[in-house]
């Protein structure tokens, strides 16, 4: 344990530490960006949205950044080494699928429609009619995939997340 040889359990404990404060932070700052990225498709499926499950996906939101504080930026965080990987795990399915979603969510207005994807390969130009032809199926299976890994990443993510305070309520009594 010289300054040439740290020790490696405090060196893989600082390590496991960077990562869960990336996936953190990240569990805060990549769903807005996921947003993000769906604005520049906006239209009448946003505000579909916007006037009905908001709400659930805002408290879904909020309940995210408690376990990305309780769980990833706390020094003593909830979870032990094992379901910490797993919550890892589960943390970054469901961020994948909110950014590919984002980018992928078939939307449309009044004078157009597509992904925030299909505009950026010029779905509102003069080749819109190509880029559809060549994107739609493309777009609309990767937005069914990655809604399906959203939510089921984000359920598995609560459903640790509730294990590990389910744990720590029986060390706390004693009972395990």
């Amino acid at each position: 344990m010289t300054a040439a040889n740290p020790d490696p359990i405090s060196e893989a404990r600082t390590s496991t530490r960077g990562s869960a404060r990336i996936t953190g932070i990240a569990l805060i700052v990549l769903p807005l960006v996921a947003l993000a990225l769906k604005m520049f498709s906006f239209g009448w499926m946003m505000v579909l949205i916007l006037f009905g499950p908001i709400f659930v996906m805002a408290i879904g939101y909020v309940l995210q950044v408690v376990i990305a504080a309780q769980g990833f930026l706390t020094k003593k965080g909830l979870f032990d080494h094992a379901r910490m990987k797993r919550a890892t795990i589960a943390a970054w399915v469901s961020l994948a699928g909110a950014l590919v979603l984002g980018l992928t969510m078939p939307d449309g207005g009044d004078t157009g429609w597509g992904s925030t994807l299909q505009v950026l390969l010029g779905a509102y130009g003069e080749n819109s009619d190509a880029v559809h032809a060549a994107t739609d199926t493309l777009t609309t299976a990767l937005a069914y995939v990655s809604a399906a890994a959203w939510v089921i990443g984000w359920v598995w993510l609560a459903a640790e997340w509730i294990g590990a305070y389910a744990a720590r309520r029986k060390r706390q009594l004693g009972i395990a």
